[in-house]
C-alpha cells in the first residue's frame, strides 16, 4: 500500500489505514507467540531423578537412595544430578537424554544386552525412510534413571570387533560361529563392535544384535558408514535406524579409573552415498563437556569407526585433550589392522604419543574367498591377517591387546613364509628370504628367528605386500574365478604394516630345517611359532 498518495483530508482513508495497522500488529503478535511457544516446546526442560534401585523393580520408590554427581546429557550439554539425585536439562530438537555411566554402577540391560541408559523424545517419530527409525515417542515430564551397584571394575576384559559387515543371513550365521560361540567362554566385561555392523541392509541389525547378545556381556555399539540411512537428507538423521536399535551414536561411560568415549566419525555428503571422516560440531562440544567432568590425566579409551588418520578435523579433536595426555584410540573401517602413533607433528598436544589400534574386521575381506569344511569363507584381509577379533585387557597400571584368529588357537600369532611355497610354473614369489607376518605387530615389536640350534637372528620390519595374500590373488587371477567380488580385494597387493624378514644365511646344505620365530612387544605379545624350511 502506497501511504504517501492518500488524501490527508479523507477521514475514511485514515480510518482504513488505522484498521490495517492494528490488524497487522495483531498478526505479528500471533506469529511471535506461535514461534515462542513452538520453540519452548522444542527446547523444554527435562527433569528427573537418578537413584539406586534397591528392589530392582525399575521404578523409583520412596526411600530409595538418590545418586548425586551422575552426568546427564542431551548430546551437547552435560549436567550433574544434585544431592537429591535430581537433574534438569534442556530437551533439544533431536530429543535424546542419556546418562553417562558412573564408575561403580550400571544400568539395567535390555534382552539384547544393551544398557538402558538413554531415552528419545520424538512426538512425530523419525522421518519415513526405507528402514524404520524411532517410533512416535513422548517423554514424561519426569524421566528417572535406575542404577545398580557394580563394584568390581578394576580389571577389565573387553572384546573389540572390527567390521562384522553382514550382508546376508549367512553372514550373521558366520558371526554366530566365529564370534558368538567363541566369546561365550571368554567371560568378557563388555563387547564393542567398531561399526559397519551391516553392509547397508539395516534389517540385519535385529538378528545381529540377537547373536551378539548371546555372548552374555553388555554390548556398546559404534556407528559405521554402512549403518547409515542413505535417504536421510539432514545430518542429524543419518543414524535414525541405528538409534532405534542401539541408542545414541555417540556417548560416554566410566569403569573404575578408566573413561570410555564412543564417537560417530561418519560425516555424510547429503543426497549421495559419499561421506568423509569428521567429528561434527555437536560431538566436539559434547567431548569438551565430558572431558571437563574427568580428573586430569585419567586414561581415556576412544572408539570410532573411521580411523583418526582419515578424520579431517582431527586437530580440533586433539585440542580438547589438553588436560588429558593418556588417550588410546580404537577404530575399524579399513579391513586391515595396524597400530599408528600420533605426535605433536599431527596436532597432538603432549610429548607422549596417542596410540591407535585399527582393529581389522571380523568379516575379513567382506566374507569372500574359498570356504572351509563348514561353509565359512577364508576371507583373509588384504594385509595377510586372518579374520578375527581383539581382546583388550585393562588394569590399574597396564593395557594389553591380544589378537584372536576366528576359530583358531590364541597362540597362533604369526604366519611364516619360506621359499618353495609357490611353484615356479604358477608365477614364483620365491626369494631367498624368510618373511613373518606378526598379526599384532607394531613398531615396538621385536622379531627373531633361529634355524635349528643356531643363534637368534634379528629380523627387520618392512613395508611390503604379504606374500601369502599375494599368492592367493595371483591364483585367483589365473583361475579366472567369477564367483568372487574381486573389486573388494582392491588394491590387489596392499602394503602390510606388520611384516618382518631376513635373508636366509648362505652355505646351508640341502635338507629340511626347523625354524623357530619369536615375537614380543610392549602391548602384551610374547609368541613363538615354528615352520619348516626346505633347502635344495
Amino acid at each position: 500500500m502506497e501511504f504517501e498518495n492518500l488524501d490527508h483530508n479523507n477521514n475514511a482513508s485514515w480510518a482504513y489505514v488505522g484498521a490495517w495497522l492494528q490488524m497487522r500488529n495483531w498478526f505479528l503478535v500471533l506469529v511471535w507467540a506461535f514461534s515462542f511457544l513452538h520453540g519452548f516446546a522444542q527446547s523444554r526442560l527435562q527433569s528427573g531423578r537418578i537413584y539406586l534401585d534397591e528392589n530392582h523393580n525399575g521404578i523409583y520408590d520412596t526411600g530409595e537412595k538418590p545418586l548425586s554427581n551422575v552426568s546427564v546429557s542431551n548430546g551437547l550439554t552435560i549436567v550433574q544430578s544434585d544431592e537429591h539425585g535430581l537433574y534438569e536439562i534442556a530437551l533439544r530438537d533431536d530429543g535424546v537424554i542419556f546418562i553417562i555411566k558412573p564408575s561403580g554402577f550400571i544400568s539395567d540391560l535390555s534382552k539384547e544386552n544393551i544398557f538402558k541408559f538413554f531415552a528419545f523424545h520424538r512426538p512425530e517419530g523419525s522421518p519415513k525412510y526405507k528402514y524404520a527409525g524411532i517410533p512416535t515417542t513422548m517423554l514424561a515430564e519426569h524421566l528417572n534413571f535406575a542404577l545398580y551397584p557394580h563394584p568390581d571394575e578394576k580389571n577389565l576384559k573387553v572384546a573389540l570387533l572390527g567390521d562384522t559387515q553382514v550382508e546376508t543371513m549367512d553372514h550373521v550365521f558366520h558371526v554366530a560361529k566365529l564370534v558368538g560361540e567363541q566369546l561365550i567362554t571368554e567371560k568378557v566385561d563388555f563387547v564393542i563392535p567398531l561399526g559397519d555392523l551391516v553392509f547397508d541392509d539395516l534389517d540385519l541389525f535385529d538378528p545381529l544384535k540377537k547373536v551378539l547378545s548371546k555372548i552374555g556381556a553388555p554390548v556398546y555399539y559404534v556407528y559405521g558408514n554402512h549403518d547409515r540411512n542413505y535417504d536421510a537428507m539432514e545430518l542429524q538423521n543419518r543414524d535414525e535406524t541405528y538409534k532405534a536399535h542401539f541408542g545414541p551414536s555417540y556417548y560416554a561411560f566410566n569403569y573404575g579409573d578408566n573413561a570410555f568415549l564412543v564417537l560417530n566419525s561418519v560425516f555424510p555428503e547429503n543426497g549421495t552415498r559419499n561421506f568423509e571422516g569428521k567429528i561434527d560440531a555437536d560431538q566436539l562440544k559434547f567431548v569438551e563437556n565430558y572431558l571437563n567432568t574427568l580428573p586430569n590425566g585419567v586414561p581415556i579409551h576412544l572408539f570410532m569407526h573411521i580411523p583418526l588418520e582419515q578424520v579431517s578435523n582431527v586437530k580440533k579433536l586433539f585440542e580438547l585433550f589438553e588436560a588429558h595426555p593418556n588417550l588410546y584410540v580404537y577404530a575399524g573401517h579399513t579391513h586391515t589392522q595396524y597400530f599408528k602413533e600420533f605426535t605433536r607433528a599431527d596436532g597432538w598436544l603432549h610429548d607422549g604419543p596417542v596410540t591407535e589400534l585399527v582393529a581389522g574386521a571380523v568379516c575379513g575381506a567382506w566374507w569372500l574367498g574359498d570356504k572351509d569344511l563348514y561353509g565359512v569363507p577364508s576371507s583373509m584381509m588384504g594385509d595377510g591377517t586372518p579374520k578375527g577379533y581383539w581382546i583388550l585387557d585393562i588394569d590399574a597400571s597396564n593395557r594389553t591387546c591380544t589378537y584372536k584368529i576366528s576359530g583358531g588357537d590364541v597362540n597362533k600369532q604369526m604366519h611364516i613364509w619360506t621359499p618353495n611355497e609357490f611353484k615356479d610354473e604358477e608365477g614364483s614369489l620365491d626369494k631367498n628370504e624368510i618373511i613373518v607376518n606378526v598379526f599384532a605387530g607394531n613398531d615396538a615389536t621385536e622379531v627373531k628367528v633361529k634355524i635349528e640350534d643356531g643363534e637368534w637372528l634379528a629380523m627387520q620390519k618392512v613395508l611390503e605386500p604379504d606374500p601369502f595374500y599375494s599368492k592367493q590373488m595371483r591364483l585367483l587371477e589365473q583361475r579366472g574365478t567369477s564367483d568372487q567380488k574381486m573389486p573388494y580385494y582392491q588394491p590387489r597387493f596392499p602394503v602390510s604394516q606388520h611384516l618382518w624378514k631376513i635373508e636366509i644365511p648362505g652355505g646351508m646344505k640341502s635338507g629340511v630345517y626347523d625354524l623357530e620365530v619369536w615375537a614380543r612387544n610392549n602391548i602384551g605379545l610374547d609368541a613363538v611359532s615354528h615352520s619348516l624350511l626346505f633347502m635344495k
